[in-house]
């Protein structure tokens, strides 16, 4: 039986015996797979000193959160009461931080893995387990990060419900993302590529020519349209203002001929709720109340000049 561990200065995975403690061989990090097959973004334009200020950056808000999660420890970053304010608003119980999961090849370190309380149905759906990363980058590129979860519930065994990214792209603000998973299929072929000494190529889709066309003319002809519709609801406000300015002159309140009937609506106030406001001064209460919908599938479609 093999056991795992992460050299933090080389950034090296290593196979040992377990019960002799013999060195065996090196295992390929998950990060470093990724960049080899193209599937993570190049930061080689980026000034080393900018790269090396923002990885000291990440590495202290990792620590922190590790510590926190793992042995309770408190911390002096705002990111670390931003995770913990976000965890009470979400109901969020991280149970495991910073952890290896490995086969005899590829290894990588898990940032967060627990589970949420709740949901819209709790009598039924009482636990969500989730596997979870943290980012400190200023922006986000989910498809890496989900190839990265991907691998590590692969890795693991195990069948996780949620893949998170708790992401901090400064000091005052974290964002929980929601991330869907990479097909096994998808997972088993990038790993069948590193075996065989190939460079994974995401799956692609053909279309016929015909198809194009008719995608190009549909689209074409849908912005024809809804360009002329805005130019008539231009001319739709233009007509209403001009209408009011008449109405209130004269006093009449409504003109009803053969043609149109027009009625002038005074004005008035009206009363919403603030939902961005009880989000940030009652995040308990707003968890309360907020539903989640299922969302179909969709694309988005966008013509080039």
């Amino acid at each position: 039986m093999i056991k795992v561990i992460f050299n933090e200065e080389e950034h090296r995975y290593s196979a040992i015996d377990a019960e002799t403690g013999e060195f065996l061989n090196d295992l390929v990090s998950v990060t470093t797979l990724l960049k080899k097959h193209n599937l993570s973004p190049d930061y080689s334009m980026v000034d080393e000193a900018v790269l090396n200020a923002k990885a000291e950056r990440g590495k202290v808000i990792h620590e922190e959160l590790e510590k926190f999660i793992n042995n309770k420890e408190s911390g002096f970053t705002n990111e670390l009461q931003l995770f913990i304010d976000k965890c009470k608003e979400m109901n969020i119980t991280p149970n495991r931080s910073e952890f290896i999961v490995h086969n005899e090849e590829i290894a990588g370190t898990v940032d967060i893995a627990g589970f949420l309380v709740g949901g819209d149905e709790p009598d039924k759906n009482p636990i969500t387990t989730f596997i979870g990363d943290f980012k400190t980058t200023a922006s986000l590129h989910k498809e890496t990060v989900a190839w990265q979860l991907s691998l590590y519930a692969y890795l693991s065994g195990n069948k996780y419900d949620k893949f998170l990214v708790f992401h901090f792209p400064d000091e005052n603000t974290l964002k929980v993302v929601e991330l869907k998973p990479i097909a096994t299929t998808e997972i088993e072929e990038l790993l069948r590529c590193e075996k065989d000494c190939e460079i994974y190529e995401a799956p692609s889709l053909e279309l016929t020519v015909a198809d194009s066309e008719k995608i190009v003319a549909v689209q074409s002809e849908l912005k024809a349209l809804d360009d002329r519709k805005k130019e008539l609801e231009k001319q739709e406000a233009e007509l209403k203002e001009f209408l009011i300015q008449k109405m209130e002159e004269t006093g009449v309140k409504q003109i009803d001929n053969e043609l149109f009937k027009i009625t002038y609506v005074a004005p008035s106030q009206r009363e919403t709720l603030d939902s961005a406001r009880i989000k940030k001064e009652l995040p308990e209460v707003a968890a309360t109340y907020t539903k989640t919908s299922v969302v179909k599938a969709s694309v988005r479609i966008t013509l080039k000049d």
